[in-house]
């Protein structure tokens, strides 16, 4: 996440200057000493031409101040933004700026790989969200940076145990609600089962509120949108995050969702898709349960599951998953105090 950086560059008093393109209308708040800002409201309804263009035009905008500043070093934040500056950055500011690689970029095809490659062999360091993107992605040493919130995480109240024999295990989305079909599936399965409840808690909850009145669906509880600062209160309110997003498709078997962190921090298991890389990362800590179809049996087994996870264990394995995290993210802080700060 950008406040990484920015937060680290306010604590070490060094002045910084930040370029973006406001596709929304909103004036964000960055705490930058001067903030460029290229005007492109989105409208969903403009040829595909015309979008291409506009990002060209931001180009030359950043381009612009880029070449007329004598900046120390560049951070650049977006995989499209990496893939619009790719020559520019390594033939201009080659060991001079860092990448920030957070999702699928078509990097399958080869003219776009090729942009990355060189753009990545030319940074002074690159980083990851997740390690599964490296399976895309040119060989270099990348440095894991995990998407970790840490207002969100602090307020964060750990459990000590799991869900009480007897109550209904809580099943959880907590954030932006989407999937709406792989949602519906799982509240056609758990319908009325006094042993759970299915909570949906974000921004268009209530497409998934509709569909369970709609079917007569009752054990259920549901939030619209909420500020992120209210996201601990909610994952107080549930047993297992739901994180259950799909699979065959690169933006979603390789990357690590935030969900992932809410859970170990918040000691909850997660459930997860098969063939995808939060699969691996649930299998190797031992964090979640795998979601392999939408069956009755499913529900069965995972009731077992849960009603048989050793906790204590379960919260060593959240601890050690943590403080592999936070070493992550010290080698993280590592390179920007080489490259960055020191310079």
């Amino acid at each position: 996440m950008i406040s990484l950086y920015t937060e680290w560059l306010l604590r070490d008093n060094i002045d910084f200057d930040i370029i973006y393109m406001d596709k929304y209308g909103e004036n964000e708040d960055f705490p930058a000493k001067n903030k460029y800002v290229f005007k492109n409201i989105i409208n969903p309804n403009n040829p595909r031409w015309y979008k291409a263009l506009q990002y060209w035009k931001f180009k030359k905008f950043a381009v612009n101040i880029l070449n007329n500043n004598y900046y120390d070093f560049i951070i650049v934040w977006n995989d499209v933004a990496i893939f619009m500056f790719a020559n520019y950055l390594a033939n201009r500011w080659k060991g001079k700026y860092c990448l920030n690689i957070r999702d699928y970029c078509y990097q399958k095809n080869i003219f776009i790989f090729r942009r990355f490659q060189k753009v990545i062999n030319s940074s002074a360091f690159t980083t990851i969200s997740s390690l599964g993107y490296k399976i895309f992605l040119p060989p270099y040493n990348y440095l894991q940076v995990h998407s970790l919130n840490l207002p969100v995480l602090k307020q964060i109240i750990p459990r000590s145990s799991l869900r009480e024999l007897g109550k209904p295990i809580r099943i959880g989305f907590v954030g932006y609600v989407r999937f709406y079909d792989i949602n519906k599936r799982l509240l056609d399965i758990f319908k009325n089962d006094s042993r759970f409840e299915m909570h949906f808690y974000g921004s268009h909850a209530d497409v998934l509120r509709q569909y369970a009145e709609e079917n007569g669906i009752a054990n259920t509880a549901f939030h619209d949108s909420f500020p992120v600062k209210d996201t601990a209160k909610f994952l107080q309110r549930i047993d297992i995050i739901n994180n259950v997003y799909g699979n065959n498709s690169m933006s979603l078997d390789y990357a690590l969702s935030i969900k992932l962190y809410h859970g170990v921090y918040s000691r909850m298991p997660i459930l997860v898709c098969p063939n995808t890389y939060m699969e691996q990362i649930s299998k190797e800590y031992q964090l979640g349960f795998t979601v392999t179809d939408y069956t009755s049996e499913m529900k069965e087994n995972l009731y077992e599951w849960y009603t048989h996870i050793n906790f204590e264990k379960f919260n060593m394995s959240c601890s050690q998953f943590i403080n592999k995290v936070l070493q992550d993210n010290q080698n993280f802080e590592s390179a920007y105090q080489k490259y960055i700060k020191e310079i």
